[in-house]
Parts: C-alpha cells; sequence; structure tokens
C-alpha cells in the first residue's frame, strides 16, 4: 500500500533582500504562501478532418507566480511592499514644534505623542492651561470649546507645542525602487504527523502590497503578489533549479 502524503501545512516564511549574504528576517504570521506557475497552450490545429480538433499541443510555461499573505503590521514588512525605508525613532521629546490650532479640531503633530507638556502662542512664552486650553488626545493635540487659544491669522501657526513620544517604527513609501528577495517557507505536514516541509525560492520580484486595510471587522493582512525570476547562479548542474526547489521528510 502506497504511503499517504496528504498535506496540511503551516510553518514560517523567512526573507533577505537578494544576494545580499544578511541574516534572514522571519516575516511573521503568514495566513498564506503560494506559489502558481503559469502556462500557456501552444497548439496544432487539425487540418486534416473537416470537423477540426487538435493535432498536438504543448504547454509552455510563462512564469512562477508567487503570492502571500502577512499579518504583523511591522514597520520592515510594510517597508518591503510599499517600496519604502524603515527607520527606527527612538523615544524623545520634541521641544516647541510650531503649529496651527483651532478650537474643535485636533492638531496632528510630526510624532504620535504620549504626552503633552507645554503648549504656549507662538510668539510668546506664557503656557496655556492643560485641560481648558488643550488636551491630548489620539496621540495628538486637541482644543477643545473655551479654549482661550485665539484663533489662527490667516492659517499661520499660532502654538508652539512640547511634547513626548514613545519610540516608534516608521516608514517613507515609494521612495525606493523594486528589489529583488531570497524566500524561505519552512513548516510542518501536520497531516503526517508534522514532518518537516521546506521552499527555497532563489530570486522573488518584491510584490507591492494589493492594499492596506486599515479599519475593519476582521484582523488585518497584507496580500502581496510577487514572481520567481530566474538566477542563473543557482542551476549550477543540468538537475538544479535557477528558480525553487523543495524538500520533505519522507
Amino acid at each position: 500500500m502506497a504511503e499517504d502524503y496528504s498535506y496540511l501545512g503551516s510553518g514560517i516564511v523567512l526573507i533577505r533582500e537578494w544576494n545580499s549574504g544578511l541574516p534572514f528576517e522571519e516575516v511573521g504570521n503568514v495566513s498564506a504562501f503560494a506559489v502558481a506557475p503559469q502556462s500557456t497552450a501552444v497548439e496544432l490545429a487539425d487540418y486534416q478532418n473537416p470537423g477540426g480538433g487538435v493535432a498536438n499541443s504543448v504547454d509552455r510555461v510563462t512564469g512562477y507566480n508567487l503570492s502571500y499573505t502577512f499579518h504583523d503590521f511591522n514597520a520592515a514588512n510594510f517597508a518591503r511592499v510599499t517600496r519604502g525605508k524603515s527607520t527606527d525613532v527612538a523615544a524623545a521629546t520634541v521641544t516647541d514644534e510650531v503649529a496651527t490650532a483651532v478650537v474643535g479640531a485636533y492638531v496632528p503633530l510630526s510624532r504620535i505623542a504620549s504626552e503633552i507638556t507645554d503648549v504656549k502662542p507662538s510668539t510668546g512664552s506664557t503656557a496655556y492651561q492643560a485641560g481648558k486650553d488643550y488636551r491630548l488626545e489620539r496621540g495628538m493635540l486637541f482644543i477643545p470649546a473655551g479654549s482661550t487659544i485665539p484663533a489662527p491669522v490667516a492659517g499661520a501657526p499660532n502654538v508652539k507645542v512640547t511634547f513626548k513620544h514613545a519610540a516608534l517604527g516608521q516608514v517613507e513609501a515609494a521612495i525606493t525602487s523594486q528589489k529583488y528577495y531570497e524566500m524561505q517557507f519552512i513548516g510542518a505536514n501536520e497531516a503526517r504527523g508534522g514532518k518537516m516541509v521546506r521552499l527555497v525560492c532563489h530570486k522573488v520580484t518584491g510584490g507591492v502590497i494589493e492594499s492596506m486595510g486599515l479599519i475593519g471587522t476582521e484582523f488585518g493582512s497584507g496580500s502581496v503578489p510577487g514572481k520567481l525570476v530566474k538566477d542563473v547562479a543557482k542551476a549550477t548542474g543540468p538537475d538544479k533549479s535557477a528558480y525553487f526547489y523543495w524538500q520533505q521528510e519522507k
């Protein structure tokens, strides 16, 4: 009787820039990871019979698509899929940041504020009163009704804000060109008692996230389409793939 090779998988996805020699980074919680070969049929029609038909057909592989869906919304993952760069911003205090404050409105600051320690006129030094003239809400400065902060003139800054912020991860999107990556899936086949499996992709185009759903009723996910392209350095012999290989425990 043939051995059962049913498959039900789970595991981790590792990634690094192609040919960088850097350590692999874990993408985090990934709910989908798939390689999908693409093909087109080259057909020769049967011209010998009036009923037509196909005399011969060859399926030509036109490419290999790779897609994955991640759920860890961290700066490194977002930077890869938005053609961006991530930066770690240390916790600090920002002093006398100028802003335009209007009664009844939020005032976004340059960082997500964890504490506002001082608000004063843009041209003065007398501090406004916390709670009465301003509040910290949603990481921003908020000006409540009854505040003594005067309306700005022609939209010009009218306050200086000193605030603290926690350590932050920041991504500046759409500032880099496409990159190539090496990716590996290391998993366990639960249908075979947890035997290990592995898929190694030699060169993957850095796909762009399909959408960034930041409000919803379910956990956030980022779906990223990409492609496998030929890495000639990996094709070291007639039996070595330039695209990917699969390993599994017997």
